[in-house]
């Protein structure tokens, strides 16, 4: 005849069943919530970012409007700022759908503009005007058509 222990149901058993279970729902719930977590993190590091751009670009915006440049430079940063109204407008439009990838692209181009008119505004240029000596084209057209 074989003889088992008599178990006895106590607080002890019941207990342990309990934190087993308590243990199982913990890790259930953390594999469920870091992911989430995660992804909300990182939807908010691309607001942070879009943020980010958007201030830039307005500061660069400003810093347009009161750079001061010689003659050429002058014409430059209306270009500069033609250039950064139609980003504006862009931006306006679709700034609330940007990937994070177009995102650090056009932080990118608002950087470039930033060192375009750094330089225009130590009053450097990038063009140069040339004038040109129309004398010799004006005289040689003037003698044909006074041999004529």
């Amino acid at each position: 005849m074989i003889q088992s222990a008599n178990f006895k149901r106590d607080y002890v058993a019941f207990s342990a069943v309990v934190i087993f279970f308590l243990i199982v729902i913990a890790e259930v719930a953390l594999a469920i919530s870091i992911p989430a977590y995660l992804t909300r993190e990182n939807v908010l590091a691309v607001q942070v970012r879009r943020l980010q751009l958007l201030n830039s670009f307005d500061s660069l915006r400003n810093y347009v409007r009161s750079a001061s440049a010689n003659e050429n430079g002058k014409k430059e940063l209306q270009l500069v700022s033609w250039n950064l109204n139609q980003l504006a407008d862009y931006l306006r439009e679709h700034s609330g759908s940007l990937t994070s990838t177009e995102i650090a692209q056009l932080q990118e181009v608002v950087n470039e503009f930033n060192k375009v008119v750094s330089v225009i505004s130590q009053k450097k240029s990038y063009t140069a005007e040339i004038s040109l000596d129309t004398k010799a084209y004006v005289n040689g057209v003037l003698r044909k058509s006074q041999k004529k």
